[in-house]
């Protein structure tokens, strides 16, 4: 009977010594898994950040485009770059619509 008692004693020694480095272990895993979720919610809170800064600088360059391609910037371009002038009423020429020429037809009887 003593060779069963020294069995069961290297078993309840061998739990004894696994049962705390297990606890510890889990103690450990469940901090750093708490910590990873704290990193993940500031890497979240920067890119929320860089979202907005994004849109922000979209809505602007959308107003510049608009503004490139406004009557009055094209006006001014045409006047400088071009040597455009505004047209003189003088000059203006009014072209009437006619049917447009096709061909002739001939009857044969």
């Amino acid at each position: 009977m003593t060779k069963r008692r020294t069995k069961n004693n290297y078993k309840r020694s061998f739990l004894k010594l696994c049962f705390p480095l297990y606890f510890v272990f889990c103690l450990f895993a469940i901090i750093w898994l708490r910590a990873a979720v704290i990193n993940m919610e500031y890497e979240l809170g920067e890119l929320d950040k860089m979202k907005a800064e994004l849109i922000r600088e979209r809505k602007m360059v959308v107003a510049q485009r608009a503004n490139f391609y406004s009557t009055e910037k094209i006006e001014k371009v045409a006047m400088n770059r071009l040597g455009m002038t505004l047209p003189v009423r003088d000059n203006v020429f009014y072209v009437k619509r006619t049917p447009a020429a096709g061909p002739y037809k001939a009857a044969l009887k």
